[in-house]
Parts: C-alpha cells; sequence; structure tokens
C-alpha cells in the first residue's frame, strides 16, 4: 500500500492536464495545491477564495472581527460617536464613506431640523429668558445608573444634540422621506423631514444605528449645538409679544444658526447681510456659559 506522503504527491500529477499544456502552472499553485491535497482541505477553507475588506471604504479586518463579535452580543462596540449614540449596530460598521454621505444629506435639511428641535425645546424652557432658553438648546441631563454597561455609557453622552436629535425628532415619528412623496407640488427626490405621529418607534429603534438618523444628528450639531448662544440672545428678545413664533424660531435657524450657509458661501452677493447677526453675541458666549454653570449669577438675569 502506498504511504500517505507518496499518493498526496502524486495527486497534483493527475491535475496537471487541467493547465494549458504550453504554460506551466503558476509557481504558487505548485506550492499550495500539494499542501491542500495533503491536508484533505478545500481552497476556500483557508480562504483563499476570500476577498479582504475594501480600505477604500475605511473598512479594516480588525473592524470586521470587532463586527462579527458585537454582532454576536447584540451591542454595538467602538469608539467613534455612533457607538456613543446608539447601543445596536446590526449590520456593518459605518465606514467613513457613510459619515461623509450623512454630512451632505444634513447639510440639505438642516433648516428643517434646526426650527423642528428649537420649536420643541422652546416649549419645554421655564420662561422666554436668555438662560432658560440656553439651557434647553445646551441639553444637559442626568440619568441614572442601569447596571448596562452599553446603556449607561450611551447615556452619559446623551447630552446636546445626541440627546435632542432622539428626544426631539426621531422620538416623535420624524424621519427622512423623498420630498415629491411628501410635498405637493415636488417631483424630486431631495431628502424632506416628515413626521407621522403614528409612526413612533420602540426604544430599541431607538437606540439603533441607521444611516438616515446621522443625519438629523448632523444637522442638528450644525446648527443649534453650534450657534445656541447666539440662538438663545435672539429667540430671548424675539419671542416675547411674537404672534408667530413658528416664524421667529425659523428666523433664528436661518440667520443666527446660519442653516442657509455663511454670506462668504453665497458667491459674494448681498443679498443675506443680516446673518452676520451672531457676531455680536460671541464675545459673550463663554459669559454667559460661564455665568449659567456658575449658581446664583445667572439667576440675577
Amino acid at each position: 500500500m502506498p504511504s500517505a506522503v507518496s499518493a498526496a504527491a502524486a495527486r497534483p500529477c493527475g491535475r496537471r492536464a487541467a493547465w494549458p499544456l504550453l504554460l506551466p502552472p503558476p509557481l504558487p499553485a505548485l506550492i499550495l495545491l500539494p499542501l491542500l491535497l495533503q491536508l484533505g482541505l478545500p481552497g476556500p477553507a483557508l480562504g483563499i477564495a476570500s476577498y479582504p475588506p475594501d480600505p477604500a471604504d475605511g473598512v479594516t479586518q480588525e473592524m470586521m472581527d470587532m463586527e462579527e463579535h458585537n454582532r454576536k452580543q447584540g451591542y454595538a462596540m467602538g469608539v467613534t460617536g455612533e457607538y456613543f449614540r446608539y447601543k445596536h449596530l446590526f449590520w456593518k460598521q459605518p465606514s467613513e464613506k457613510d459619515r461623509d454621505e450623512a454630512i451632505q444629506v444634513a447639510n440639505k435639511i438642516r433648516c428643517d431640523v434646526c426650527a423642528a428641535i428649537v420649536g420643541a425645546l422652546v416649549r419645554k424652557a421655564k420662561s422666554f429668558s436668555e438662560d432658560h432658553l440656553a439651557d434647553v438648546l445646551e441639553g444637559g441631563a442626568e440619568y441614572e445608573r442601569t447596571g448596562d454597561a452599553v446603556h449607561d455609557r450611551m447615556l452619559e453622552h446623551k447630552k446636546g444634540c445626541n440627546k435632542h436629535f432622539k428626544d426631539e425628532l426621531i422620538a416623535e415619528g420624524f424621519t427622512l422621506k423623498s420630498c415629491k412623496d411628501v410635498i405637493p407640488g415636488r417631483n424630486d427626490s431631495e431628502p424632506c423631514l416628515f413626521q407621522d405621529e403614528s409612526q413612533k418607534p420602540n426604544e430599541q429603534s431607538m437606540d439603533s444605528y441607521e444611516m438616515w438618523k446621522e443625519c438629523l444628528f448632523y444637522a442638528c450639531e450644525q446648527t443649534v449645538s453650534r450657534f445656541g448662544d447666539s440662538l438663545a440672545q435672539y429667540l430671548a428678545d424675539a419671542l416675547p409679544g411674537a404672534s408667530d413664533r413658528t416664524a421667529v424660531i425659523r428666523t433664528g435657524c436661518e440667520l443666527q444658526a446660519r442653516c442657509l450657509g455663511r454670506p462668504a458661501a453665497d458667491s459674494g452677493s448681498q443679498g443675506a447681510p443680516t446673518a452676520e447677526k451672531p457676531e455680536p453675541g460671541a464675545g459673550k458666549k463663554k459669559g454667559r456659559r460661564r455665568r449659567r454653570r456658575g449658581g446664583s449669577k445667572g439667576g440675577e438675569l
């Protein structure tokens, strides 16, 4: 009876006919094929037929391994911002391409997002004083620990827009739709903010990553978070006695939170000089924030 080694060595010889007669088989095949046959393993069993992650997508093998581990655990674990906003990542880890796309969409919807969030927060403010308005815009909150490490970590970071985009938008049934599907007269596929109060999500859905939710978060960051003090100052002056508070809030988002963009981006246009109004209050930003956090001095305003 021939030995296992001699039998294994004989097998590749019988496969030479599979190669073109005029061309020798590639060197890696000559080296690997006898080894695979000797071990009794097909090529795909060693991963030869698999493709590596595409670095262009920002995905590494380490990320894929971590994703698989987290999928088995049912939790999302990582160090980028998404992992502080959600508990679950069911499909794949977000890539740099995903973040860039979310930011691009946010640029298109940030006026509507700002108006919706600020409108909801104004209704929760104790008064129209600048301090009370600034407090709700900042979104500071304390949460009791649950003992669930992933959940507690998410709650620790649930402040500012990490809080607003969930509590004021997603929890209230806001989502993104094609404009042509929700706005009469529109026939384009641009994203539009849309609210359906009959389709409010459950807790697990709110805590699960989806890219459209990141669009809402970034739109909030670009407006409410970045220009919160300017907004508070403007609203404190404009809201008392206003007959149309919705219009006041929209104007605040456009001029103070600059949701339409900076004047410098208007190709030299002189049509919106009032968009520079946030600048006079910029020097007071840190002072107001210190007074609010300083206790009694903030209550004297």
